[in-house]
């Protein structure tokens, strides 16, 4: 079985303080991290899983909300591997070498790297069940962003599935493209026009993440990075354009994959 947790979902300032948006995808011996925010040892504190137990971390880009608490990794020894585009590895080396000078070198043979490249398919290190295919997307333009797909292969117990995230970005025909058919989209969704918030032109509302969802043809959407306020809003508006399950989920909420009856999420 493979799991889900949202350990955050909130965007650059959450409804509550540490709840930025990071996922937990656990799957067999594996504890695959997405995006490491200020907050993430503390958010893999509240639902049981230790530094020691993380295997991968992928990075969606190197805003701060998204990378800033990855450096405390390096106090945990073990083989990890780090998953990301060029431009965003080349960012987490420059911070970690800037809050512990030379420290990395005492600890290198703990990290191994996977540079994605754009539209390239290829495994998943030490776990050859899981491919990962990575696209640009459109973002803050100082700052390259990506969107990531992991697709994991049909075994005896269960269906082959796909999961794809966004990262940030504004409502873009690349995520379309890459989560097309997808079981679970996982989109940003900042802004929920009904409450006046704005994407700033650099993010996605929930109404547009509905409108990407079918596009792309998925099975079911997942609203994360979002602006503090009711997580129905979000579901309603996504709903506009969406009719398969949303969830608009909390901080330690999890599902269950593949999603071959769609659960309700925990409260």
């Amino acid at each position: 079985m493979t799991e889900l947790i949202f350990l955050g979902t909130g965007a650059i300032t959450p409804e509550r303080p540490g709840e930025h948006t990071a996922m937990l995808i656990k799957h067999g011996p594996h504890r695959i991290l997405l995006d490491a925010g200020p907050a993430v040892m503390m958010q893999l504190d509240r639902v049981g899983v230790s530094p020691e137990q993380i295997t991968h971390i992928y990075f969606s880009h190197h805003h701060g909300d998204h990378i800033l608490g990855s450096p405390m990794f390096m106090f945990y020894p073990r083989l990890r591997y780090l998953m990301a585009a060029r431009p965003t590895i080349d960012a987490w080396l420059e911070l970690v070498e800037a809050v512990y000078p030379r420290y990395l070198l005492k600890v290198a043979d703990d990290f191994a790297f996977l540079l994605l490249e754009e539209g390239k398919t290829e495994p998943v290190p030490a776990a050859d069940d899981i491919s990962i295919t990575q696209v640009q997307t459109q973002h803050v333009s100082e700052l390259p962003a990506f969107a990531t797909r992991f697709d994991f292969a049909a075994t005896d117990a269960a269906p082959g599935f796909s999961i794809v995230y966004s990262g940030d970005t504004t409502p873009t025909e690349a995520v379309a493209g890459l989560a097309r058919g997808a079981d679970l989209l996982i989109h940003e969704a900042t802004a929920a026009e009904t409450l006046g918030q704005s994407s700033w032109g650099v993010h996605t509302t929930a109404r547009e993440a509905g409108g990407i969802a079918a596009e792309a043809g998925v099975n079911a959407l997942a609203l994360v990075h979002r602006m503090p306020g009711d997580p129905d809003i979000w579901r309603r508006e996504a709903g506009e354009r969406f009719t398969g399950p949303i969830f608009a989920p909390l901080a330690g909420d999890r599902l269950k994959l593949p999603l071959s009856d769609i659960q309700p999420l925990p409260r």
